[in-house]
Parts: structure tokens; sequence; C-alpha cells
């Protein structure tokens, strides 16, 4: 089986994260057990994954920059991963050491976390924080780009309608764990371990993603997806320049995740290309159409380590431990 359709594949789970492999093999044209075979050996070789996290714009979020020895880096970042309400955790270029994505419940626990318990950890001597304010483009919307128009068709879902929202009760959030620990279970197997209704389970299930309680997502590794590089734009925008900005960002192939933030910046734009001569061509891209706009730093992330619960290993691919995250205090 090529190259190709595998990238396919995953370009199908980028759109809908649990689509049967029935249907992903009707589009591709090839029988729903290739397709399964095709999806295990991804899985197996940490090519490709779904993650099921809970929507960072639902917690207190904050982009967490640590300063740390370089002798006590290893130790850090071990104990960093480790923990379930740090969502991610790269090694980056600049003014920082360690970069985080943390998720808490409320102000006073992400407080603790930041500065007793990450502050505390030996060989830190310093952080810096941003709260994230609006989630533009969340990194579920990055696409390998690979489908014809026809086929992306096919597999976008029919968008359902938000419903009324009263946060998560100890049901959802129970079934939010288990697809956390694989986010393509069957409704079937998921009835069974939780010991409630198939029906009861789906419409859980589509409640929380109607409402983005909870995000799902497909990832890829590097090898897989093609991109080489992952950086960081931090930028300033004039209020009334911002729908211009938000709108140009969203028509560029590269972009991964877009929010607004507290601090020094007010934007932070995260883009993935496949190799370092495609991030200037980027940037004179974006110069071209909207003068002026230019990053104040550009973060390069050297290695990541964790993504939104899940170990990657020195190539980008996913170990197969996951350290759960936390759903629990979601608005």
């Amino acid at each position: 089986m090529s190259a190709e359709t595998d990238a396919a594949l995953v370009n199908l789970l980028q759109i809908d994260p649990r689509m049967s492999f029935t249907k992903a093999g009707e589009i591709l044209r090839i029988s729903p057990t290739t397709a399964a075979n095709r999806w295990h050996h991804l899985e197996e070789e940490g090519l490709a994954w779904v993650t099921c996290h809970p929507n960072p714009g639902h917690h207190v979020t904050a982009i967490v920059e640590v300063d740390c020895r370089t002798e006590s880096l290893p130790v850090a970042i071990r104990q960093l991963c480790e923990h379930p309400m740090i969502a991610s955790v790269d090694e980056a270029t600049g003014r920082r050491d360690i970069l985080l994505t943390v998720m808490a419940p409320d102000m006073n626990t992400l407080t603790e976390l930041i500065i007793d318990w990450i502050g505390g950890l030996e060989g830190v001597y310093g952080t810096r924080s941003s709260l994230l304010t609006s989630m533009i483009v969340g990194t579920e919307s990055w696409r390998i780009n690979t489908l014809t128009h026809n086929q992306i068709r096919q597999a976008t879902p029919t968008r359902e309608a938000e419903r009324p929202s009263v946060g998560l009760d100890e049901a959802d959030l129970a079934l939010a764990d288990a697809l956390a620990r694989d986010p393509r279970t069957s409704i079937a197997s998921l009835a069974a371990e939780l010991d409630m209704p198939a029906s009861t389970v789906h419409r859980r299930i589509r409640r929380m993603v109607a409402n983005r309680h909870i995000v799902l997502r497909c990832d890829a590794a590097p090898e897989l997806a093609g991109w080489r590089l992952e950086c960081t734009w931090l930028t300033t925008i004039p209020l009334n320049y911002k729908t211009r900005v938000v709108k140009l960002l969203r028509e560029q192939p590269s972009l991964r995740s877009c929010m607004w933030i507290t601090g020094r910046n007010n934007l932070r734009v995260n883009f993935r290309v496949p190799h370092p001569t495609a991030l200037g061509a980027l940037e004179s891209s974006i110069a071209a159409s909207f003068p002026g706009l230019a990053p104040e730093e550009t973060i390069i992330h050297l290695r990541s380590h964790k993504s939104m619960g899940w170990l990657l290993n020195a190539a980008g691919k996913r170990t197969g431990q996951l350290i759960p995250p936390v759903f629990q205090g979601c608005e």
C-alpha cells in the first residue's frame, strides 16, 4: 500500500476522527479491512494517532516558558511530561528552554502549578506565562491536504448545532476519560465499559463534541505528514486590524493554530513547514499581503516531548504512553 494512501487515510481522520473504516474505504476505494490494517500499522509505528483532549478555551489555559539549567533539563522534562495538566512539552529556541501548554480547572490551581510546582523543580530558575484569551484556530484544524475536493466533501460530517451546555457530569467525565485512552473505541465497547446504554453513549459524545467540551483530532508524525519544522510567531496586532489579520492567517495552509493571549504580545501563531526556507517564503507571502505584519520573535520547536497527553520520541512519533488529561473543571 502506497504512502499516498496512508496520508490520504490520515487526512480523512483529520476531517472526521471517528470515521468508520467502511466509509474511509469507500472514499479511498479500498476495502474496509485494508483501511483498518493500514491505520493499525500507522498507530503501531507511531506515525499517526487520534487524540481526545479538553478544549483549551474551556479551561484556564496558559503558555508557560521555563528557564532551566542545562544539566537539569532531562529530569525536569520528564517530570513536566508526567503532570496531567501539562498538555504539551517542547524544547525551543530563544528566551526559553522549555515551552509548555498548561490547562487547569481554575486560576488558583494554575497559579499554584506554575509558581509552586514548576518553579520548584530542580534546575528551574524562571518562568513566564501568557493566558489564552481566545482560541481562533485550534490545532485540530491542521490538515495534510492530500485529498481531492470531492473526497473532502464526502468525508466532512454534518455540523451539529450546539446543545444547551451545563458542563460535564460524572458520566460525561468517565466517557471523556475512556475516549482519551482510545478515541476510536466503538460505541458498543464504550457502552460495555461504562455500563451505559449505547444510545446514551452516542448522544453524550455528540453533545460533548458539538459543545466543544472535548476535542478530537488526528495527529501525524513529521515522517508521514511531510513537515520538518514547527515554529511559533509572537506578534502584536492593533485592535482595529484583528479581523483582517485573522482572515489572512486562515488562508495559510501551513497554519496549525492561532490564539489571542495576554502579555507583551497579543497574538500567538503556530506553523508547520516542510523545510527552513519555506519559513522565509511564508513570512514574505504574509508581509506582501499585509505590509508591516511581522513576528516580534520566531520560536523554533526543537524537540516535542509531549502532545496533548501523548509522549513522543525524538522523531516526533507517538510512543504509546499516555498521561491522561484532566477534563474536570471544563466549563
